[in-house]
């Protein structure tokens, strides 16, 4: 029977009499229910356009969760540019700052059994950390440091040596550098950085005995069953691993920034897939059920959408109006949604929840800040799809020309960038081999090495390239530390002193 021969067939009955529709109305329900399911998948599917998607990205995976269910889930494109290795919802994907949830999450684990955790000042819970003089550490609690209000500057040596160098060789250490960090011009109003989460995770393997990883791992990726999901890298198969990639000119070329066990950390250390994460959504928003089991306690999902600190920003369209422990608190289209991206040097990562819908969104792709367009778009159209919005198939179309629009313009961009960055390469007034060196200062040590008549950098895991900048001023342009940077070497009677990378001064090691 189809469809149209199903609403005939109750029309019929409803005019003969009501008992004979009530007693349908089981059979009738649970088929209309199926073809309703089947009719929003079919929407999803037509939401997505396989040749606009492998524009903005190598790959892609999505996933959907709608009424305590994966509704949609699917994969697009390959793991690695030219490779055969096809991207599946249960590929890997760097999930960046997405990992701050999971940090908040087992903090609020903890805090169960231990009610003035999150209030405690947090050198009475672990009496090692020593603060800059400039930071109130009395106001410095497990709960500012998961919100964003705990007044400590995240620029420093902590934030990137754990994100990007890697650079020592004990907790101890590393925490050493924390003096390094004054107080945040910000006070303790919200200001978004890696910092607290970080501190976070090493005060609870202070207190537990336990690697961060690994209480993640027994309160979340065991019990929802995320096979494809890990804190530390060594316990993934690499040759299944979406690896990430950033666009420049015209064409996608592998990232390489490296992410390796050493600097994986509590802000921003996890690999998952699309169909991992729309598990933990699933959790979330059925109260700590997951496919009939109960996961954890529901007032851990009450923690997760708790306010807790006030922002006032709009990213893409989301206008994020709070903080949880380890969530976005926005208004979008009408409702409140809580999300949590990531990204990193080759990666883009979304997954968001609507709690009073029931709907999940999970995005991830690797192709660095150009995927990230096309994350938001794909964001944008499953919701107007599950919010059955008015003539949302027309705005996506509309939405569609207008990305491809902003491609055209992205490119051309590219390529005038391309040709002025070429147009720098002159000769530079010294010999390569002048600008070679250690160079160090409480970031780390910075070694400046010539290959092939090039400039290399390398600090701890991190390692780039570089290209002249303006060769008069002894200055190059980087990558090394997750972003451009200007670097330019300090002269003194002809010979390099020191370096100056951004605004940060590195003396040079005699």
């Amino acid at each position: 029977m189809n469809h149209l021969q199903k609403m005939l067939f109750v029309m019929a009955v409803s005019s003969i009499t009501p008992s004979l529709v009530l007693a349908a109305t089981p059979i009738e329900s649970t088929n209309s229910a199926l073809a309703s399911k089947s009719s929003e998948t079919e929407s999803l599917e037509r939401s997505l356009n396989p040749k606009l998607i492998e524009q903005f990205s190598p790959g892609l995976a999505v996933a959907v969760v709608s009424n305590g269910k994966v509704i949609f889930s699917k994969g697009f494109g390959t793991t690695q540019i030219g490779g055969s290795v096809a991207v599946t919802p249960d590929t890997p994907f760097y999930i960046a700052s997405s990992t701050k949830a999971f940090t908040a999450h087992i903090s609020s684990d903890l805090a169960r059994t231990h009610p003035h955790l999150m209030t405690t000042p947090v050198q009475k819970l672990m009496p090692t950390l020593r603060f800059h003089p400039s930071v109130n550490a009395e106001q410095v609690t497990l709960e500012r440091l998961l919100n964003h209000t705990h007044g400590i500057s995240g620029d420093g040596p902590v934030t990137y040596r754990t994100a990007f160098t890697g650079e020592f060789q004990s907790t101890s250490e590393l925490l050493a550098f924390l003096s390094h960090h004054p107080a945040s011009a910000a006070g303790n109003n919200f200001e978004y950085s890696n910092l607290g989460p970080v501190l976070a995770g090493y005060i609870l393997e202070h207190l537990t005995g336990k690697a961060w990883q690994d209480l993640v791992d027994a309160s979340i990726f065991r019990p929802l069953n995320m096979r494809n999901s890990a804190n530390r890298l060594t316990q993934l198969d690499p040759q299944k691993i979406a690896q990430g990639h950033e666009f420049f000119g015209d064409a996608f070329m592998v990232s390489k920034a490296k992410k390796v066990d050493k600097n994986m950390h509590a802000a921003g250390g996890t690999y998952s897939s699309a169909n991992d994460l729309a598990a933990w959504l699933g959790a979330h928003l059925q109260q700590g059920q997951w496919q009939g089991k109960a996961i954890f306690p529901p007032e851990l999902v009450a923690d997760a959408w708790k306010q807790t600190a006030t922002q006032n920003r709009t990213v893409a369209g989301m206008k994020r109006v709070g903080w949880s422990l380890g969530w976005d608190i926005a208004e979008y289209k009408g409702q409140k949604v809580y999300l949590r991206p990531g990204g990193f040097t080759g990666y883009s990562a979304h997954m968001s929840m609507m709690p009073e819908r029931g709907f999940g969104v999970v995005v991830l792709s690797n192709g660095g800040t150009l995927s990230s367009m096309m994350n938001q778009h794909i964001v944008d159209v499953i919701y107007a799809s599950l919010l059955n919005e008015p003539e949302h198939e027309a705005k996506r179309l509309e939405a569609e020309t207008k990305l491809q629009s902003n491609y055209t313009k992205m490119l051309q961009a590219q390529l005038a960038e391309k040709q002025k960055r070429a147009a720098r390469q002159l000769p530079l007034p010294q010999p390569m081999s002048t600008y070679s060196g250690i160079f160090e200062n409480e970031l780390g040590s910075l070694q400046c090495q010539i290959r092939d008549n090039q400039l290399i950098l390398k600090m701890g895991i991190a390692e780039a390239d570089t290209e002249v900048y303006k060769a008069d001023e002894h200055a190059f342009r980087t990558e090394l530390l997750g972003r451009g940077q200007i670097l330019t070497y300090v002269m003194k009677e002809g010979k390099v002193v020191g370096l100056n990378l951004g605004e940060k001064f590195f003396a040079k090691k005699n």
